[in-house]
């Protein structure tokens, strides 16, 4: 006979699991996020006095795990392939006819004349899509889509996700053996606002957009960094299902929401184009009002045999077809400019408009990009002025309603001296922007400092954006040298705001650490024009120490920069109407300019590592798998940083590049590889998947 206790923990995990369904399924909660937490502690105590009642599909087991060591890649039981897109009533049109006479002219003719067509139409939710794999109603495995036909495992994060069932609802009908359903996680703005105000708290750099913060929390090899960031589900497809007793998508939608699983309470079934058409253009007035990020609408036939009539492409099913809404527009008034200081010196114009809501936010400042822009839209401050987010991203200024003009509108001119400064801007010959050349430039300074102890740069933990406004304004950061004396001063940095002992301690162990990154991380910081981390790894490559860089000549840098065929550069070199290339006269400028000088003393004296660790590093082995080979990554590698991973092969004896050309032997693609892929298959060069260069690098 069952216990008090085990009693009460069978009914603690049915109330827990009625709550989630009402939360996320019906959207009728009945109980406040507090109660559901207080259910959810007395359930996590129970099961900690009686281990041996704890199931995989308790509402506990959420709770995140230990970190996975890495990703596996798994192949999709059917493909998750891309849709196809179309942006306007005519593309949309065709689609339509397209559909109908595949079907009308296909084996299916007869089944088209009785039955007609079906159009399901759903709203296009901006996140990642995954797929989820269940085996007796109880969730299996969780994948990635991968490049299509394989995918990531993320079982361990998407256990963590509340509006994912652990266990299918099977209290009306019983799911089949195998449900393999499709949707998209994805982060409410709210989710977002608050997780990137967290993260401005704690110096880390922002999220651009939901999106980009969904596909960074599924990336997390710790799910305990998942939790608690507020992802949510829409199912909007399916996979394998068996058995499978579907007639129609509408039917399998029904089905998954009895099951518990999420689906989107606004798509709707329509029999005509002007029935889709009238559909779309509502929905784009109301999709601004949606708690999430939405860029379109996708309409697929409903009946799964049509849909197997009409087929696929190589990339993509002609049953299905993605509306895409243009970018949105609102009109303000344009107040004024001022122009900020960026890490290289230059400047760029910043509006400041009367507030307008754009695309789910109020928007009060746009870029201008540069003074050549301004001038071909012929902005001016006081006009009224058109706005629309990039990508549904960044604001920006596309028109002028010159019909709105004032009188007193005024022409905007670039300052010919820097407004932080004061010292002369400067423009080089074919160039759009100014800049400001002082090196001791306040703004441009912190910009500097933001950029060196980046995480591809230096990669100081604990120096984020906010850390190194707070320490310059506090007097503390003048200079990259002032990083290295932070630890004189940590009496001083404990009494700001917000500068816990624990903090202080994490950011001067970050400092020491930073030390020993070597010669290619410090060049890549020192926010040189041009020099990035591949620019800054062939410096590295080329030279075994700073001194031997400024010892080197124009010619020898431009060598030392050489992309394809380097017998070719070499004869170029060697002519003597030889000219450096504008990424050579850079560094050359910089590295025997007084500020630069003053640059690389300052980190010697601090012990910071100007070399390229060569003498520390074994040779390359001649066995390694990437020795002698000209590699290209492309892509998303869930397991590893860009950049780590270019120094890693590098080291293992390979030239990373950054297109694929005859030349390449080997290409590595993550998942949502695009172009270089294509062309890799095209050429018939190598292709490895992740899970292979798990393997090669054991």
């Amino acid at each position: 006979m069952a216990t008090p206790d085990a009693k009460r923990i069978d009914d603690l995990r049915t109330q827990l699991n009625r709550h989630n369904r009402l939360y996320y399924v019906d959207a009728k909660p009945e109980i406040s996020d507090a109660e559901y937490d207080r259910l959810l502690k007395e359930l996590e105590a129970l099961e900690v006095q009686h281990p041996e009642l704890i199931t995989p599909d308790s509402p506990t087991q959420r709770v995140g795990g230990n970190p996975i060591e890495g990703f596996v890649t798994i192949e999709h039981t059917q493909p998750m392939m891309s849709i196809d897109n179309t942006y306007d009533k005519t593309e949309l049109a065709a689609w339509v006819a397209r559909v109908e006479k595949g079907l009308a002219e296909g084996g299916a003719g007869d089944l088209y004349e009785k039955a007609g067509v079906r159009y399901v139409v759903e709203p296009k939710i901006d996140g990642v899509a995954v797929s989820l794999r269940y085996e007796k109603g109880q969730l299996a495995l969780a994948l990635t889509r991968g490049d299509g036909r394989k995918g990531d495992d993320i079982t361990h994060n998407a256990r963590t996700i509340r509006a994912i069932p652990l266990q299918l609802d099977q209290s009306r009908t019983p799911p089949p053996e195998v449900l393999e359903v499709r949707g998209e996680i994805f982060m409410p703005h709210k989710a977002f606002e608050r997780l990137n105000a967290q993260r401005e708290r704690d110096g880390e750099e922002l999220f651009k957009n939901p999106r980009n913060a969904t596909a960074g929390t599924l990336k997390q090899l710790d799910p305990r960094k998942v939790q608690n960031r507020g992802l949510m589900f829409i199912t909007h497809g399916r996979g394998m299902i068996e058995p499978d007793e579907f007639d129609t998508y509408s039917d399998a939608l029904r089905a998954f929401h009895g099951w518990g699983l999420p689906t989107n309470p606004l798509t709707r079934t329509l029999d005509s184009l002007e029935q889709v058409w009238a559909l779309i253009e509502k929905f784009d007035s109301q999709r601004a009002d949606l708690p999430y990020a939405v860029d379109g609408v996708v309409i697929k036939v409903d009946r799964y045999d049509q849909q197997r009539e009409l087929g696929t492409t190589a990339k993509s099913p002609r049953w299905c077809i993605a509306y895409k809404y243009a970018a949105q527009q609102a009109t303000t008034k344009l107040l004024k400019v001022d122009w900020q200081i960026g890490k290289t010196g230059k400047l760029t114009p910043r509006a400041t408009m009367e507030p307008v809501f754009l695309a789910g936010t109020t928007v009060q400042h746009a870029s201008l990009h540069n003074a050549d822009e301004i001038a071909r839209k012929d902005i001016r401050v006081g006009d009224t002025v058109v706005i629309e987010k990039a990508g549904e991203i960044i604001p920006q200024v596309v028109s002028v309603v010159t019909s709105r003009r004032p009188r007193d509108a005024q022409p905007i001119e670039a300052p010919r001296d820097c407004p932080s400064c004061g010292k002369p801007v400067e423009r080089e010959e074919g160039e759009v922007d100014w800049r400001c050349v002082n090196p001791e430039c306040p703004d441009q300074l912190v910009e500097r400092l933001i950029h060196f102890a980046g995480r591809n740069q230096m990669d100081i933990e604990g120096l984020g954006e906010q850390s190194v406004i707070q320490l310059h304004d506090a007097g503390l950061l003048h200079n990259f040298g002032d990083i290295y004396r932070l630890k004189d001063h940590r009496d001083e940095i404990h009494k700001l705001d917000r500068m816990g002992e624990k903090k202080v301690d994490n950011l001067l162990e970050g400092v020491e650490a930073s030390k020993s990154r070597g010669l290619a991380r410090v060049l890549a910081g020192l926010g040189i024009r041009h020099v990035g981390n591949r620019i800054a790894q062939m410096l590295a490559s080329g030279f075994e120490s700073v001194d031997d860089l400024v010892r080197a000549s124009p010619r020898e840098i431009e060598l030392a920069l050489a992309t394809g065929d380097k017998e070719i550069k070499q004869k170029q070199v060697e002519k003597e109407n030889f000219e450096p290339g504008e990424v050579t006269r850079s560094i050359h400028r910089f590295l025997h300019s007084d500020a630069g000088k003053y640059v690389v003393h300052e980190l010697r004296i601090a012990g910071v590592d100007l070399s390229t660790n060569q003498r520390r590093k074994p040779a390359v082995d001649i066995d390694s798998p990437f020795a002698g080979k000209t590699v290209v990554l492309t892509g998303s590698l869930e397991s590893f940083d860009r950049n780590a991973l270019t120094e890693k092969l590098t080291e293992l004896g390979a030239k990373v590049t950054g297109s694929v050309s005859k030349k390449t032997d080997l290409v590595i693609a993550g998942s949502e590889a695009g172009s270089k892929l294509d062309k890799a298959r095209e050429l018939n060069i190598e292709v490895w998947d992740e899970q292979r260069l798990l393997k090669a690098l054991g």
